[in-house]
């Protein structure tokens, strides 16, 4: 990692990996992040000037500071790796971090990793974007929550599967997006096990044509609009999915199963 960045506290100590320790100050007492769904309190902030990465098969514990990248969310204008809070290699593990509103991009995957305890304030493009990973693999989302995404929270563009568990989300545009039309198409499958969803329009937008399926149990939905919509997905980048009229949204038992 390029910035300067001290260690303050040795609880946050991450041994291995080569990126320094990010900066703590104290958090602003006036800012209210849990004004709608209970974000674990912090005592602590940083504003990252680069991305910060996660070495493959490393793991880091953020104490539940917040950390952002100390610049103006751009809406749904599409940022890169380079713009992530986070970003964490294969077999990384991020956990105990909340994502604050100052940023880009939140965190990106690249090859199947682990979220423990990660939650998002306020979501700005995407909060979480799983860049690369292979058909046989797993991401793993364990706790934590997502507020304010006028798009999508959970963005899958490579292979394989997303499984997440006792996750809170609200106001948000879609919960999982099977990416529609990546140049690089595949088989996607997410897993959503004690989800509690309120003020959303989609739970799982998948890709029919493509074999994507979603999987739902234990969860509440709450003033969302769908549970599961299925689209035709594209490998044309210029071109926008539709949306299945075949299949049709909510649980039919085969691509979408609740």
């Amino acid at each position: 990692m390029q910035s300067s960045i001290a260690v303050v506290m040795a609880a946050l100590a991450i041994g291995a990996l080569a990126a320094p320790q990010p900066a703590i100050t104290p958090a602003p007492k006036a800012r209210d992040i849990q004004r709608r769904f209970d974000v674990p309190a912090s005592s602590g902030s940083s504003a990252l000037s680069d991305v910060y990465t996660i070495a493959a098969g490393e793991s880091f514990d953020g104490g539940m500071f917040v950390y952002d990248r100390g610049v103006t969310c751009t809406g749904q204008d599409e940022g890169g790796d380079s713009d992530a809070v986070f970003q964490i290699e294969e077999g990384g593990t991020l956990s105990n971090v909340i994502i604050g509103p100052n940023q880009i991009e939140g965190v990106h995957c690249q090859g199947a990793c682990t979220l423990e305890n990660v939650w998002w304030s306020a979501v700005c493009e995407d909060a979480f974007t799983v860049k690369n990973q292979d058909a046989g693999d797993t991401t793993y989302i364990k706790g934590g929550g997502a507020y304010g995404a006028d798009d999508k929270v959970l963005q899958h563009n490579g292979g394989g599967t997303i499984s997440v568990s006792d996750f809170v989300v609200e106001d948000f545009g879609k919960l999982y997006r099977s990416c529609g039309n990546c140049d690089t198409m595949y088989e996607r499958h997410i897993i959503l096990d004690g989800v509690t969803a309120t003020s959303g329009k989609e739970l799982c937008g998948i890709n029919s044509n493509y074999g994507d399926s979603c999987t739902l149990t234990n969860y509440t939905a709450d003033d969302v609009d769908d549970v599961c919509v299925t689209y035709n997905g594209t490998d044309n980048n210029d071109e926008e999915p539709s949306e299945n009229s075949d299949n049709g949204d909510g649980c039919d038992g085969t691509y979408c199963v609740c």
